[in-house]
């Protein structure tokens, strides 16, 4: 069973993510606050949640730090509620696989899920992560 991390200090999102994983995979929820003191466990797949106010701080440092810890090949799915363009490019370019703006559709956030997972999958099958 696969092993998602997510990093977010909504709980509502936790609960819809855990929702939509279904028991699949394996929801681990970790605050932000866990991430700085590098208290998380190690997980086949991350999913990072970036609001507003997390984007105005720094929406580059928690990525590098997690593929730091993780590995670089580790997939990340980021939720960045009102990011610009621009937040965007950025997570893209430092590493982060994919991204969706809102989880207001549930099918499409599942699907995204699902893309990461198998991310994961092929990477371990053929890059040797």
């Amino acid at each position: 069973m696969e092993k998602i991390l997510l990093f977010s200090d909504d709980e509502k999102l936790f609960e819809i993510t855990k929702q939509v994983t279904e028991g699949k995979q394996e929801l681990i929820w970790g605050n932000y606050q866990c991430l700085e003191a590098n208290g998380y466990p190690f997980a086949d797949v991350v999913i990072m949640h970036f609001d507003e106010d997390k984007i105005r701080k720094d929406i580059l440092q928690p990525i590098i730090k997690v593929k730091g810890r993780l590995g670089h090949l580790t997939p990340i799915l980021a939720v960045i509620e009102n990011g610009s363009m621009q937040d965007i490019f950025s997570v893209l370019k430092i590493g982060v696989y994919d991204y969706i703006e809102t989880i207001d559709d549930l099918e499409k956030y599942q699907k995204k899920i699902q893309d990461i997972i198998l991310w994961d999958w092929y990477l371990k099958k053929y890059k040797g992560g």
